[in-house]
């Protein structure tokens, strides 16, 4: 009788630890929870320095080696993308991408967003 109730007692306290959540999520499918779906109307009509913010859109243009001109239905931000953090695929003026990152406030130049991540979406 041991033998047999050993084995279901050890698949018992194991049990919660392969459960997981399927509720509805906080942010879209995708986007990382602190980072809210907003447009560039958005941000430029209310700029908060260090505001996390995910945008969706298409780069546009690239200015320098880490600055691009992002646009979506809304208007159009500059972006600054380090390297190490632009996707490894192809990108062009007509590749949907997701930018999760913060806006960046100036006194002597206009706002924009330091990237943390860049998705290309399908």
């Amino acid at each position: 009788m041991l033998k047999y109730l050993l084995p279901v007692a050890v698949m018992l306290c194991a049990a919660p630890a392969v459960a997981q959540y399927v509720g509805p999520a906080g942010a879209p499918e995708g986007v990382s929870p602190g980072y809210p779906l907003t447009t560039v109307a958005e941000i430029k009509a209310d700029p908060r320095d260090d505001a996390n913010v995910t945008l969706e859109g298409f780069l546009i243009r690239q200015i320098d080696r880490e600055t691009y001109v992002f646009r979506d239905d809304t208007g159009e931000i500059e972006v600054e993308i380090d390297e190490d953090d632009f996707p490894r695929q192809p990108v062009s003026e007509t590749t949907r991408v997701r930018i999760e990152g913060e806006v960046d406030t100036h006194r002597l130049r206009d706002t924009d967003i330091d990237a943390d991540r860049v998705m290309i979406l399908e």
